[in-house]
């Protein structure tokens, strides 16, 4: 795919570069820093910005399949960024992270760069789109809802010592399960609700229509329910071998 660029009102949104690395680090810290002061230990902020966006890990993730990023530029400096997920053969895009540096979030960049988001991510085949954020960071939820997300799902996460709760949001109206048939029982596969794997993802199942019951998780690479998660939350498919990839506050990155 061709680079895309769009420019407005003197912001630039397009496609990131390695030369964008460093700007893309430092809006991140700020925005993690602004976000989560009142609920992650700086410390914790810090590590997982020095471990995120180190200049290898960041080469890796630019030049992974299905990964998007797309930064806001303002003359010569980045300050915006936002990070997502296109799944194989699914029409499913999941917007991991979305950061603005403070200074610059009253001036519309967050929803400009969340709009070219969403249509980047539709000239790449998808349909529904995702996003996730901690309860905790009260501006980031507000964003999603003010911007035409509905809640779909919480789950918990854990964060260095800590558990915490996070949200997914949907686009409004958009369709968020599906149903399969499996030993004899009618499992809810929730779209929004995945887990990156070395193969294809996985997806939640539950056993009721409202999401309060998870059954397990559906292997989308062999469309398997046969999957297993140890103590340490390593996701697996008994079938195929797939297995769940590190992302966001996972404790391989921390």
């Amino acid at each position: 795919m061709g680079q895309r660029e769009v420019e407005s009102d003197g912001i630039e949104i397009r496609e990131a570069k390695s030369d964008d690395v460093e700007g893309i680090r430092n809006v991140a810290l700020e925005s993690l820093r602004a976000s989560y002061a009142d609920v992650l230990d700086r410390e914790v902020v810090e590590t997982a910005v020095e471990n995120w966006y180190a200049d290898d890990a960041m080469d890796a993730e630019l030049d992974e399949e299905g990964m998007v990023y797309l930064v806001a530029v303002a003359g010569d400096t980045v300050v915006g960024f936002s990070q997502s997920l296109v799944l194989p053969e699914d029409p499913t895009g999941t917007i991991l992270w979305l950061h603005v540096d403070p200074d610059n979030r009253d001036s519309g960049v967050g929803s400009t760069l969340l709009k070219h988001t969403q249509a980047v991510l539709s000239e790449r085949g998808v349909e529904r789109v995702a996003a996730e954020v901690l309860a905790g960071n009260e501006n980031g939820n507000r964003f999603y809802e003010a911007n035409g997300f509905e809640k779909a799902t919480e789950r918990e996460t854990e964060i260095g010592d800590g558990t915490y709760v996070e949200n997914v949001y949907v686009q409004a109206g958009k369709e968020q399960f599906e149903t399969r048939e499996y030993d004899g029982r009618t499992l809810y596969v929730n779209w929004a609700e995945n887990e990156r794997g070395s193969k294809a993802p996985f997806f939640a199942a539950y056993s009721d229509e409202d999401a309060e019951d998870l059954y397990g998780w559906f292997c989308s690479n062999c469309e398997s329910f046969d999957t297993a998660m140890d103590s340490m939350e390593r996701l697996e498919c008994n079938q195929c071998g797939n297995t769940k990839k590190p992302v966001r506050w996972d404790a391989s990155y921390l």
